[in-house]
């Protein structure tokens, strides 16, 4: 799902240790552990403003289980811009025992102050004409559920495997009570009357990471496909192929440094909402942009990071760390010629740091990124990818 739909990736800084626990099972073995934490939040968004909040999150392992035996994740989210977020995540491997292993997300939200800059701009952006502070922002609410189901079909001797997937998806937004001086009420972009996505999807997932939060080596592959149709209860008839590639590698320098990269491609056709469209700009794509900066039927991103852990201290199973980076993208109509896909590219880059605490899965990140429209400030929970 898309940012702001269900926040897996959290906007989180710690405001407070206490509510952080870890319980051991009840048992010699130190084996089956269950993780716990309780964060009361507080931090800051470019694109959402100050938020606060609470997340719930627990890790469970077992002996054999790979990458956890469960994983839940809850969060309440509001912030200064009039966003808020109530959103569930659960992550299940080895369901029943079995070789499947089903992911849930499901989330209400609110925001006062959404993006949108239009279909198709790609001019540097003008600001808001004059006595119309609100020209690119309107009101939203959407809500939905997204269910993935996965199933390993090659697993290698060095624990890397193929899964193939299926997903069920439904989500619902709509605009409201947006005066006349706001482009959204100008445009009315298809799914401006509020619109309703039901779809199902098929891809696979190639996983040959050395770990799946803080990944220092190997590659991972999740290319899928989504039908949205009438016939499922779906306000328009579309297809979304998208395909996300990762490749890390690390050498030493001092420290052991992380050189890590994404590339991810996107494609929609048919009646597609505005909301559905590939997009470019805000915290999980060019950091620096502000979100949904740029919408069109077609993206091309790729991120670039270099990541270290400069200090750790082991009584307290903490780590910090820094990294540096570079986005560059954009976002293009259907039936652009491919040698024009990369003109007009847009770059990014920036900086950040984070911390590990308490288990090294559970990984804090800040970001500042910088473009030639401003600067984005990013808080938030694990790697950007």
């Amino acid at each position: 799902m898309k940012a702001h739909k269900f926040l897996t990736h959290l906007f989180l800084l710690f405001f407070s240790f206490g509510g952080f626990y870890s319980a051991q099972a009840q048992t010699a073995s130190t084996i089956d552990t269950v993780t716990t934490a309780f964060l009361p939040a507080i931090t800051f968004n470019t694109d959402l403003g100050l938020v606060g909040g609470g997340l719930f999150s627990r890790y469970q392992y077992k002996e054999n289980q790979v990458p956890f035996y469960s994983y839940l994740n809850a969060s309440a989210l509001i912030s200064t811009k009039g966003f808020f977020q109530a959103s569930v995540f659960h992550d299940k491997p080895n369901v029943f025992d079995s070789n499947l292993r089903i992911t849930s997300e499901s989330y209400i939200s609110r925001f006062l102050q959404s993006q949108y800059y239009g279909i198709g701009n790609y001019q540097k952006l003008q600001d808001a004409p004059e006595g119309q502070p609100d020209f690119y922002l309107f009101k939203s609410f959407s809500t939905g559920f997204e269910v993935t189901l996965r199933r390993p079909v090659l697993i290698t001797q060095k624990g890397k495997y193929l899964d193939i997937l299926g997903l069920v998806i439904f989500d619902y937004k709509t605009p409201f009570d947006n005066g006349d001086d706001r482009l959204m009420e100008q445009e009315k972009p298809l799914g401006y009357g509020g619109a309703r996505t039901a779809a199902f999807g098929t891809g696979f997932i190639w996983e040959g990471r050395n770990n799946e939060f803080a990944s220092t080596a190997g590659t991972y592959i999740k290319t899928t496909a989504e039908f949205g149709q009438k016939f499922f209860g779906s306000s328009y008839n579309y297809l979304a192929l998208k395909s996300d590639l990762r490749a890390y590698t690390s050498f030493y320098l001092f420290r052991e440094v992380t050189f890590a990269n994404r590339l991810v491609i996107e494609h929609t056709s048919g009646s597609i909402s505005y909301w559905k469209m590939a997009e470019a700009g805000g915290e999980q794509t060019l950091r620096g942009y502000p979100e949904n900066r740029f919408l069109d039927n077609n993206s091309l991103i790729l991120n670039t990071e270099l990541r270290t852990w400069l200090f750790e201290f082991p009584e307290y199973a903490t780590r910090l760390g820094g990294t540096l980076f570079m986005d560059i993208g954009r976002t293009f109509p259907n039936k652009t010629a491919l040698g024009d896909v990369f003109n007009d590219l847009k770059y990014t880059f920036g900086f950040g740091g984070t911390g590990s605490f308490f288990t090294p899965d559970f990984i804090l990140r800040g970001d500042v990124g910088f473009s030639d429209e401003g600067v984005g400030i990013y808080f938030t929970a694990g790697y950007m990818f």
